[in-house]
């Protein structure tokens, strides 16, 4: 035997006894397997954030007319103070999750608080509040509020105006 044959180091396939035949399969498996991994946390990141359901409250409040405020709890039960009352008392969780992405997308995409020009100041302001934030409107200046308001109004049994 030679000396260079004696010092060189030998490959891994070696050390461990698997050839190139067993490596070849193995890597495919591990490939296949981080690619699971990455979609199925990509697709359960997306699902948690939109399909959640969250606590929804809506109303009146202000002006010389008596306040109200319903609630949709995160497991649809419907609660409201006030005046007013739903004619639905409790909303399917999917209901409730479709509302709540709804609501996360016309916040998300800028829906602000506006005081209307020319708003009777004897009317109260409409509001939503959600995930922390609360968006007012005096008047009806402001079309994707009163569409996303009404909305709501509509799936607990109010009439919306």
């Amino acid at each position: 035997m030679d000396s260079a044959a004696c010092h060189a180091r030998p490959l891994p396939s070696e050390l461990t006894g698997l050839g190139r035949a067993t490596l070849r399969p193995m890597r495919w498996i591990a490939v296949l397997a981080v690619s699971a991994a990455a979609l199925a946390a990509c697709g359960a990141s997306a699902a948690s954030t939109q399909a959640k359901p969250m606590r929804i409250q809506f109303g009146l409040g202000g002006g010389n007319m008596v306040p109200f405020q319903v609630t949709i709890e995160p497991t649809g039960r419907v609660r409201a103070t006030g005046s007013i009352r739903p004619k639905r008392r409790q909303l399917s969780r999917t209901k409730v999750a479709s509302l709540s992405g709804l609501v996360r997308h016309e916040f998300a995409t800028g829906l602000k608080s506006r005081e209307c020009r020319g708003a009777n100041p004897d009317v109260g302001s409409d509001f939503i509040h959600a995930a922390g934030r609360t968006v007012s409107v005096h008047g009806t200046c402001e079309p994707r509020f009163q569409r996303l308001w009404n909305t709501l109004a509509a799936a607990v049994g109010l009439r919306a105006g």
